[in-house]
């Protein structure tokens, strides 16, 4: 599959494959991240972010990951981390919404 069949992702999903960019993270650590970095009062639920993660594990665009040796809890967790075509995919999507914002902004919408 190309790329850009997967497009346009939901928000969520672009969200979730924005903070994997920086590498592999768990469930906890990518509910965290996207707050950070979006801000804004947004904040996901646990269930519908581990349904996201079956589907996009399921389409190729992320792999559970184990980080470390299986020693304690921690490493125990469910790490996920782009594949090669989830980070095509992101890419895709953020050139598709900067091409969105140019739009928007020759139509004098932004500032």
């Amino acid at each position: 599959m190309e790329p850009t069949d997967f497009l346009p992702l939901s928000p969520r999903d672009f969200l979730v494959l924005l903070v994997l960019v920086d590498g592999p993270l768990h469930g906890w650590g990518i509910l965290k991240a996207v707050e950070e970095r979006v801000g804004d009062g947004v904040s996901m639920d646990p269930a519908n972010l581990y349904r996201s993660m079956r589907r996009l594990k399921r389409d190729g665009i992320v792999a559970e990951v184990r980080q470390g040796g299986a020693d304690t809890p921690a490493d125990q967790r469910r790490n996920f981390d782009l594949t090669e075509l989830g980070r095509a995919v992101v890419r895709a999507e953020a050139a598709r919404l900067a091409h969105l914002t140019a739009v928007a902004q020759a139509a004098k919408l932004l500032g």
